[in-house]
């Protein structure tokens, strides 16, 4: 299936395999400029296994991955993030021995060093929990305090591409909403998203299309007023997989089984 024309980035025919094993096949998806994109889809449905293909972390078996204009497939994933890619997970680690502050500048190599202290400023600023803890070692932080270093060690190279697997998964809803109220505030409209999450809540406040995967394989594309709310994105969900697939779509839930590789 085919994403919108245009756009910052186009994946064409995207296979990953894994032995005989394909985890994503023949996939097309193009994201704008300035847009948001969620992936929905069960586990083991190919979210996260296209997302790492896209950041150069796991090879690609055939297609193109090509980023405003150049074609990135052969390029290792140091060489994306040059580019203005970066990838977030639920699984990202932090140093737990280096501080705050320099897990932020460890995120900002990619800078002109004249930009770095302005830039980590604003991303404590950002996030001001971590601002009264930025000399203390980050293994003394809590799950959601990681999870905003994660977000912000991303945010702080001022990437144009942001790529974020599960980024809510096992967060408190306080501390997701502060994510959520970060992201748009400093991305949205600036910077292409694409977002693959269990959260539908969560990520309705951010998407502009969404996409759902099944079998690594794109089954729907729609846009936000086709499903503008859990229930209907819920509903939607559904009718691509059968009855009794242990499907939750609440508030708190998510959409999906649960987390883990997708």
């Amino acid at each position: 299936m085919r994403g919108a024309a245009g756009g910052s980035l186009k994946v064409r025919e995207l296979t990953v395999a894994f032995g005989q094993v394909v985890a994503v096949r023949d996939v097309s998806l193009s994201v704008r400029e300035g847009e948001t994109v969620a992936i929905f889809g069960a586990n083991g449905s190919g979210k996260t296994t296209f997302l790492k293909a896209v950041a150069g972390l796991l090879p690609v078996t055939r297609g193109r991955v090509v980023y405003r204009g150049e074609d990135v497939t052969p390029l290792p994933a140091h060489e994306r993030a040059a580019r203005g890619i970066r990838y977030v997970s639920d699984r990202s680690r932090v140093a737990v021995r280096m501080t705050v502050m320099e897990n932020l500048e460890a995120g900002a190599w990619l800078l002109p060093p004249s930009r770095r202290s302005a830039a980590r400023e604003r991303v404590l600023s950002l996030f001001p929990v971590l601002g009264g803890k930025a000399r203390r070692p980050a293994g003394l932080l809590s799950g959601g305090e990681r999870q905003m270093l994660i977000v912000g060690r991303a945010l702080i190279g001022e990437p144009t591409l942001l790529l974020m697997d599960e980024p809510f998964l096992g967060l408190s809803r306080e501390v997701r909403d502060r994510v959520i109220e970060v992201v748009r505030g400093t991305l949205a409209g600036k910077t292409a998203i694409v977002l693959a999450e269990h959260d539908a809540e969560g990520a309705l406040r951010l998407l502009d299309r969404h996409v759902i995967f099944r079998n690594g394989e794109v089954v729907h594309e729609g846009t936000k007023a086709e499903a503008p709310d859990v229930a209907a994105l819920l509903s939607l969900f559904r009718r691509h997989f059968r009855p009794g697939a242990g499907l939750t779509g609440t508030a708190e839930n998510g959409v999906g089984p649960g987390p883990g590789e997708g």
